[in-house]
């Protein structure tokens, strides 16, 4: 199965986060979470990854996960673009 050519029609679309700065204990830190929960993008891609048979992992800075390998996974990132806004990014992989 070509993930790339399943989800690529993705990339680039648009996933707005919120990011807020932290102090905790002498330290500073940023936080990242969905403004739109649920966003219609990771819905469409978790719709997109179900009608192949595969589930959706999303990741973003700070986002905490499991080191497991799981073949039917579609993993995707959101990362900040160039014009500042939280897009997806054209690297899927399997895992």
């Amino acid at each position: 199965m070509d993930i790339s050519k399943i989800f690529n029609k993705f990339a680039g679309r648009e996933v707005p986060l919120e990011e807020k700065v932290v102090r905790v204990a002498g330290y500073t830190f940023t936080e990242y979470d969905l403004k739109n929960n649920p966003d219609p993008v990771i819905e469409e891609m978790e719709k997109t990854a179900a009608k192949n048979g595969l589930s959706l992992r999303v990741w973003w800075p700070g986002i905490a996960g499991t080191c497991d390998y799981d073949t039917s996974r579609v993993n995707a990132h959101i990362e900040k673009a160039p014009d500042g806004k939280w897009r997806v990014s054209p690297n899927f992989g399997v895992g």
